[in-house]
């Protein structure tokens, strides 16, 4: 019988992909710093990896990166002093803006993109290649299912959202 302050024998899979993401944002993080966006903070990689090409409003950024409007402001004031982002106004809602990556910030992106697939590449060569294929279609798979799930029921309560990553991985 396991007591509330053990760990089960086999760890879920949300623990073993946080410790994938970690390992993808270490990298990242590194790399950026290499090529002189020494700037950039591990909290910043979260509006950097959430950021889509035609830009979000703060609201959609904060339900992509999983943590509150304040703090995707803050961070993104941030990123726009510094220019890796910008404010645009949105063609569709005249009152609110988009925010959307610089050219800076899309220099700052294709940098953070090319360490990911030196990673994959590494990792690749790690389990092979028809296996890291495999795992990268079984990830897309999944990801595809829950946004199409997510758009099919979007009144569904869905509860509480985990915020930040200090979370057991469950």
């Amino acid at each position: 019988m396991m007591t509330m302050n053990q760990q089960p024998q086999n760890p879920l899979i949300g623990q073993h992909i946080n410790t994938i993401l970690q390992a993808i944002l270490n990298r990242n993080l590194s790399v950026l710093h290499q090529a002189g966006f020494d700037d950039i903070r591990p909290a910043h990689l979260s509006i950097f990896r959430n950021l889509v090409p035609h830009g979000l409003h703060i609201s959609e950024l904060a339900n992509r990166a999983g943590i509150t409007k304040a703090s995707v402001t803050y961070l993104v004031d941030y990123l726009q002093e510094r220019r890796y982002v910008e404010r645009v106004p949105d063609a569709n809602d005249g009152r609110a803006a988009l925010v959307q990556f610089s050219e800076r910030g899309w220099s700052a992106y294709h940098v953070a993109w090319t360490a990911v697939q030196h990673l994959q590449e590494e990792w690749a060569q790690l389990v092979g290649q028809k296996e890291m294929d495999n795992f990268i279609d079984t990830l897309t798979y999944l990801a595809n299912h829950v946004s199409e799930t997510e758009q099919a029921e979007p009144n569904i309560e869905q509860g509480p959202r985990l915020r930040g990553r200090r979370h057991t991985g469950l």
